[in-house]
């Protein structure tokens, strides 16, 4: 092989890792999302909250407002995405960005089922 195919080798290798990297560092992902329905009220409220999942360190955490949650037993694949937290449990559904957050406890000692959408969160950003 020639010093010049070597090289062109290397340069071509150098590339493929870089491109490769850059896969890897974009592997988390930001979902904005948006409770909007209790099971009792639908419509009843308009809560933001922001989830990141990361795919290949297998975490999903959840920050709404100054609370940040990070959640347990995660399971994330092509359909699904779930994890809980000492009282929450999350669930979305990656076809329609569908979310459920479910909290248990409080006065009533009682499950508050919410629901909402979720959306990509650069795609926030370039809405209307």
């Amino acid at each position: 092989m020639s010093k010049r195919t070597q090289l062109v080798c290397a340069i071509a290798i150098y590339h493929l890792m870089m491109a490769l990297g850059a896969i890897a560092a974009t592997a988390s992902e930001q979902l904005s999302c948006t409770l909007t329905d209790t099971a009792a009220q639908p419509g009843a409220q308009n809560r933001p909250i922001t989830i990141v999942v990361d795919d290949a360190a297998n975490t999903l955490k959840a920050q709404e407002g100054e609370q940040t949650y990070t959640f347990r037993d995660v399971s994330i694949s092509s359909v699904s995405i779930s994890g809980h937290a000492d009282d929450i449990s999350l669930g979305i559904d990656r076809s329609s960005l569908g979310i459920v957050f479910q909290s248990y406890g409080g006065a009533a000692n009682a499950a508050v089922i919410e629901f909402g959408r979720c959306q990509p969160a650069s795609s926030k950003a370039n809405s209307p």
